[in-house]
């Protein structure tokens, strides 16, 4: 598993988001809520022996929904379900640290009436599978 299935998998459950969980950006025309993610940064660490298996990886992880409200209660959700996966294991991937913060303040994307909140989502792994 890689660390963007393991996004999938926890977000995809959250009431309203089955199958309106993109990478990069939403789709055209999708309908909020939504989320969409986007990596940012990924590393393996090093020692005197070479790359060791313990990884780093970095995404904006951005919420958007269609009022304030709504945003505050998806943006919760999200949060609250990325938090949860430190320590589990998803198929041979091992989340040792989960670390959410938000990234900027709220925005409100007024060309398509939509409010939209990011967060910053670091996650420290061993193990994974980057060819699923």
């Amino acid at each position: 598993m890689t660390p963007e299935n393991v996004i999938l998998t926890v977000l995809e459950p959250i009431a309203g988001l089955k199958g309106k969980v993109y990478p990069v950006e939403a789709l055209k025309n999708a309908t909020a809520p939504f989320v969409f993610y986007r990596q940012t940064a990924d590393e393996e660490d090093d020692d005197l022996d070479g790359l060791n298996g313990l990884c780093s990886t970095t995404f904006e992880i951005h919420c958007v929904a269609r009022s304030y409200a709504a945003l505050v209660s998806l943006s919760g959700a999200v949060r609250l379900a990325l938090q949860r996966i430190q320590g589990l294991s998803f198929d041979g991937l091992l989340v040792e640290r989960a670390k959410v913060r938000q990234a900027s303040p709220d925005l409100n994307e007024r060309e398509v009436n939509l409010m939209r909140r990011v967060y910053t989502l670091q996650l420290d792994y061993q193990g994974g599978n980057d060819n699923e």
